[in-house]
């Protein structure tokens, strides 16, 4: 039976209409599109991680077919996810190639002739994309070979004078900013990075890539300010702001350097207090602090949800009423209804009582009505939005777990901390720290010792001795031949579709660490 094709291991996602790959690549595919008008050929283009980011079709039931099969905008098209094909094989080999009929591994594909060419950045030689046209038809054209590979050429021809134009910027924002030594700069653009030796001294112990974080809030024009924690105490104030002329430079000034241990900031007590914030942020602990006691008392609204609504108000009623006792109601907003106003009477009677909830868009509206009479209230962050005292608060919590250590974090395991979702903020974030503190102690985090989780990897099953030992050669194997696989699996001694079946089935990404 001949394989089919797996539309599930086909995933779509959002591309970039105006990266570098699509400025250099738009107009010379738009004349392309010109001399095949009428024809029964589509040109397909897929960026450097083989993901469609062009598309055109000479003929409506040519597109049709395509678009049956996956061929969308956003899909991804890997050799390793639908086996054989234009895109996907010359992404991986580096080389051109041309497929017709038989030839395609899948079934649904073997109607059609394709010619696929990498298309390489001529200063680092790394895939910028693949080109690719394809058409309704089992034989091959000897024409459309040359055709693939002068246009790929035209297209790393503009890639180059945009590099060189950009590069050459770049390198002349970083002089125009470094005339003063002292001042500390760095200049960042596509694979450049320009640092002085000022700029370096204050990153560590991160180094400059790590600025590249914040590459994505600088905005087209205006400065952008920030903080920028980077380990070990170190607080940096951040001004960047873009390069005219380049694609995604900009540069970066450090005006400002202080270390600070992480602590919350001084609360001010009041009789009431509501504090919101999502879960995981550290609502109850807010609260404590907040109270203005050494031992406030806690009570569960969830636990009305299970006890009988009387047997609950009393001892609501009962602790509140004691002259001298603070009272933290957690999670309010789970409070049924019935019970508010006994909460509500409580707060106008200007009672110790602090209240914790989810943040006010997401709290029931009786709830809401309620909280509102409390005399101040605090809304938390959610981790996401508090990058920049992302590593403090990640040393503070290895400090919770063994206080005479002083673990610093690379600039590397910084970048994968500050990119992860942290969805479970602050109780995710502590059982990751949780994971760090078990392994054995030498003062340096690197990316290799965060969970498998925080490093960009969906995969958090833990190995056995022979598969950790396969995984690190095919590791070692795709670190030796660049990424390439067909190199990598020549190397280890084994063909091609068994070392993608061996990297799904360990969880190995592109750039994962030896374990």
């Amino acid at each position: 039976m001949e394989p089919g094709l797996n539309a599930s291991a086909i995933s779509i996602a959002d591309v970039d209409p105006a990266s570098r790959l699509m400025k250099a690549a738009r107009p010379v595919l738009d004349q392309l599109a010109e001399q095949l008008a009428g024809t029964k050929f589509s040109i397909l283009l897929t960026d450097k991680d083989c993901r469609l980011v062009f598309r055109w079709f000479g003929d409506r039931g040519l597109q049709h077919q395509l678009e049956e099969i996956g061929v969308l905008h956003g899909s991804q098209l890997s050799e390793g996810r639908v086996g054989t094909n234009a895109l996907g094989t010359p992404h991986e080999s580096r080389q051109a190639v041309e497929i017709h009929g038989q030839e395609h591994y899948a079934d649904a594909l073997k109607r059609f002739s394709c010619y696929g060419h990498p298309i390489r950045h001529p200063l680092t030689g790394r895939i910028e994309g693949v080109l690719d046209i394809t058409g309704e038809s089992t034989s091959g054209n000897p024409l459309f070979g040359p055709l693939v590979k002068r246009v790929v050429g035209d297209i790393e021809q503009v890639i180059l004078e945009t590099a060189r134009a950009s590069e050459r910027r770049l390198f002349l924002a970083f002089q125009q900013a470094t005339h003063h030594r002292s001042v500390p700069v760095a200049v960042l653009g596509g694979d450049l990075v320009f640092a002085n030796e000022t700029c370096i001294d204050q990153l560590r112990p991160a180094d400059p890539t790590l600025l590249r974080t914040l590459l994505p809030q600088v905005p087209e024009r205006g400065v952008f300010d920030t903080c920028l924690e980077v380990g070990d105490g170190i607080t940096l104030s951040v001004a960047a702001e873009r390069v005219a002329g380049s694609t995604d430079g900009a540069v970066f000034r450090i005006s400002k350097t202080e270390r600070r241990k992480y602590a919350p900031a001084a609360a001010k007590t009041a009789r009431s207090v509501l504090v919101t914030g999502e879960p995981g942020t550290g609502r109850t602990t807010e609260a404590r602090t907040r109270a203005g006691v050494d031992d406030p008392v806690v009570l569960h609204a969830a636990a009305a949800l299970r006890e009988e609504p009387r047997a609950w108000a009393a001892r609501f009623a009962d602790l509140v009423g004691q002259p001298g006792t603070t009272v933290i109601l957690d999670d309010v907003h789970l409070l049924p209804e019935s019970l508010l106003p006994l909460v509500g009477e409580a707060l106008d009677d200007g009672k110790a009582l602090l209240l914790t909830s989810v943040p006010p868009k997401a709290m029931p509206p009786a709830v809401a009505a309620v909280a509102t009479r409390c005399v101040q209230t605090v809304s938390l962050a959610p981790l996401r939005e508090r990058l920049d005292e992302l590593p403090a608060i990640a040393e503070a919590m290895l400090r919770d777990e063994h206080p005479d250590r002083k673990p610093r974090f690379t600039g590397t395991a910084l970048a994968a901390l500050r990119t992860h979702p942290w969805s479970g903020n602050l109780h995710e974030l502590r059982a990751a720290m949780r994971e760090v503190s078990r392994l054995p102690y030498t003062g340096v985090i690197d990316l290799a010792q965060l969970p498998p989780a925080c490093r960009g990897s969906s995969r958090t099953r833990q190995l056995g001795g022979r598969e950790l030992a396969e995984r690190n050669a095919i590791v070692t194997a795709l670190r030796a031949s660049e990424g390439n696989k067909l190199r990598a699996a020549r190397e280890l001694g084994i063909s091609r579709t068994t070392l993608y079946r061996r990297m799904q089935a360990l969880g190995i990404t592109e750039d994962c660490p030896l374990l």
